[in-house]
């Protein structure tokens, strides 16, 4: 399934060596990658757009103590917006 994050963040420099190392840990919960999107209007805002296994496991890597803490010390703001995207046929 693909999930979509959408974050504001208070530095973007800050918070991207940190995603960036958290790679391992959200291969153990089920992510299998992702892509960040830069808002060209608005630096500070990203988007992310992951494969992730199943939606359980996504709430409990972003409720993760580690992962909360991580995110607190780059000056990240709490997630606005997690949705879960599905194909269209033509």
């Amino acid at each position: 399934m693909k999930v979509i994050v959408k974050r504001r963040l208070k530095d973007y420099d800050a918070w991207l060596p940190v995603v960036n190392d958290r790679n391992p840990m959200r291969r153990e919960y089920g992510s299998r990658g992702g892509t960040v999107y830069r808002s060209a209007r608005v630096p500070n805002e990203v988007y992310l757009v992951f494969d992730w296994d199943d939606q359980k496991p996504v709430k409990a890597y972003f409720d993760h103590p580690d992962v909360q803490k991580a995110l607190s010390e780059t000056g990240t703001t709490e997630i606005i917006e997690v949705a879960e995207s599905f194909a269209l046929d033509d």
